[in-house]
């Protein structure tokens, strides 16, 4: 009598794998997504606190040239891994970030990974910014993915495709 595996066990087997790994997959998707975001945000909070700094110093934001930040007058600086275009926009692997667009103080990140086409955004606002949700770390939903709403289920009332972590 020969020993082996029937074609049904061999199936069973092979659709509990499948059943696992569909479970499986987003959780690990959602884990990577967390850590790449927890990667980025000392260094938004720094530029967020150095920003908030200098309007408590000079009573606004840094100039319509911002060239309070080209001279250094803020304590915080990109990594030396990052490519820089200017004082304001720098990018590395995963992001492209700026801070103190519109001169509101507020420090935004857009996701650059493309595994999926479910790119976001995260933005630090400040208490006094008065054109988004005021003093708040928040994901942004542009192309209104679930990226955020999978990463955090917090929805922002009165902003579409915004959540708050």
């Amino acid at each position: 009598m020969k020993k082996g595996f029937t074609l049904i066990e061999l199936l069973v087997v092979v659709l509990i794998i499948g059943i696992l790994s569909a479970i499986a997959l987003p959780q690990y998707q959602k884990a990577v997504d967390k850590a790449r975001v927890a990667t980025i945000l000392p260094l938004m909070r720094r530029w967020a606190d150095a920003l908030a700094l200098y309007k408590l110093e000079h009573g606004t934001y840094a100039g319509v040239d911002n060239e309070q930040l080209v001279n250094g007058e803020l304590d915080v600086s990109w990594p030396s891994d990052w490519y820089c275009y200017n004082t304001l926009e720098c990018e590395n692997d995963l992001w492209y970030c700026f801070p103190n667009e519109e001169l509101t103080g507020y420090v935004y990140c857009d996701s650059k990974w493309k595994s999926d086409d479910k790119n976001f955004s995260i933005m630090i606002t400040q208490p006094d910014d008065s054109n988004n949700p005021a003093g708040k770390l928040l994901c942004l939903d542009w192309d209104k993915t679930g990226r955020c709403k999978f990463l955090t289920n917090k929805a922002v009332s009165g902003f579409e495709g915004w959540y708050e972590f």
